[in-house]
């Protein structure tokens, strides 16, 4: 006889995984050929060493970003469409010396001669990558030039070239917004956005899709155009912060810098808070490393704050951020905290849905939800994003009062919460007397 016909015991696993928004991880998007997917994630500089060149916008943007302290765990580098053509140039004659670039991961290497030029070298890599097996053709145009295209059109193809190679020549050609969507659709884990190039329209085109994206994102963009400082929100109405602040946009944040051109100083504010719990933090005060503080006058720093245009200046000694704002007004930090509240309510009350039996339409049922709503709001006040008091209030419909089409219809209407957020203190006004 079986024991199992005596004590029969059974176990019912609640282990269902749903994916969770990804709040920590920041996606820059570039213009580039490193891989063949739209959407890549790195969990360091060496790994991304690999597969872009230390001069490479993304790798920079990527060393801003993992400079912070505390670091991000990973970054997500997508990739635009590129048009087929690229153009590789020798740029180092030296002789004597291995050049190298890499197609789809295949090594193509050749050795320059003693009389070594700029031709030579580019010749013997077109037969080299010619007589090699990936589908893609080398032109060589005789020039110290030469092109590579795919034996397919619109088949994409990966290159690497090494420090003595300069690869140029990419176009994009699909608009901002589509290749978001693409790089959303292949791989949504990432809550950030950066991109590595300032063009204006397409800053403007990447923060309408962030504000129109279904899934909650928060778009940064940073500018070194003088006319942020220099002229009056009042008087000012084509610059990038201008232009935002007029959409109130709630998703997109900028900061003024005078490194903007060559570094990524909304990458620095990312890795500032990406590390954080959601709720724990604000953005004011954040000193940023590997970015420079500009020496911004009163008036100065007064005209990009009203365009809530965020600044990185020096404040008593400490180089700060100020004052931590989107585009509307809001703070970054309220932003974030309540796209965490919504991602952690859909996916706990969606997990319980998927892994019991089910959830039934009583007033038990009910009180499932209920906790689980609860449990994120409590979690919200131990990450100090909600204040204890006065305390949350969760309110539900008792099932009795619900109406009989809802019920077939197997909706469970007018769930409703309400909280205080915790904010953070920028400022203070004290008053004091002091008597002998």
């Amino acid at each position: 006889m079986s024991l199992k016909e005596i004590v029969n015991v059974t176990i019912t696993r609640e282990t269902k995984a749903v994916s969770r928004v990804g709040f920590g991880t920041l996606m820059i998007l570039g213009r580039h050929k490193r891989f063949n997917a739209r959407l890549q994630y790195f969990s360091s500089l060496t790994g991304m060493a690999g597969v872009f060149n230390t001069t490479d916008a993304e790798y920079i943007a990527a060393t801003v970003l993992f400079s912070q302290n505390p670091s991000v765990v990973r970054v997500a580098i997508g990739r635009r469409k590129t048009g087929d053509n690229c153009i590789l140039s020798i740029t180092d004659v030296q002789n004597n010396t291995d050049y190298e670039a890499l197609i789809n991961g295949t090594s193509f290497k050749i050795t320059s001669g003693g009389a070594a030029t700029a031709i030579l070298i580019a010749a013997a890599l077109v037969a080299a990558i010619n007589g090699g097996a990936e589908p893609v053709t080398a032109t060589d145009n005789l020039d110290g030039t030469f092109d590579l295209d795919p034996d397919v059109a619109g088949i994409p193809y990966s290159v690497k070239e090494d420090s003595k190679i300069t690869l140029s020549g990419l176009t994009t050609p699909d608009p901002v917004a589509t290749d978001l969507t693409a790089v959303q659709e292949e791989q949504s884990d990432w809550y950030g956005l950066a991109l590595t190039w300032r063009t204006q329209a397409d800053v403007e085109a990447a923060a309408a899709w962030t504000e129109a994206n279904v899934a909650p994102k928060t778009f940064g963009a940073a500018s070194s155009d003088a006319n942020i400082i220099d002229t009056t929100d009042a008087a000012d109405s084509t610059t990038i912060a201008a232009v935002l602040k007029a959409n109130n946009y709630a998703r997109t944040f900028c900061i003024y810098s005078g490194e903007a051109g060559t570094k990524y100083p909304e990458c620095a504010v990312f890795g500032q808070f990406m590390p954080l719990d959601a709720g724990s933090y604000t953005v004011m005060f954040k000193t940023l490393a590997a970015i420079v503080a500009d020496d911004l006058s009163e008036t100065q720093s007064i005209n990009a704050r009203a365009k809530n245009c965020n600044v990185y200046e020096e404040i008593g000694g400490v180089d700060i951020v100020r004052e931590g704002k989107v585009a509307e007004g809001e703070y970054i930090d309220v932003i974030v905290f309540v796209d965490w509240v919504q991602a952690r309510m859909t996916e706990r009350i969606y997990a319980k849905m998927v892994n019991l039996p089910k959830v039934p339409y009583t007033d038990e049922g009910v009180g499932v939800i209920e906790t689980e709503i609860k449990g994120v709001l409590s979690l919200g006040i131990d990450r100090g994003g909600l204040a204890a008091d006065p305390p949350y209030t969760v309110t539900a419909p008792d099932v009795a009062d619900v109406p009989t089409q809802d019920k077939a219809d197997r909706l469970l209407p007018d769930i409703k919460f309400r909280g205080t957020l915790a904010g953070a203190i920028h400022a203070t006004d004290i008053n004091g007397v002091v008597a002998l």
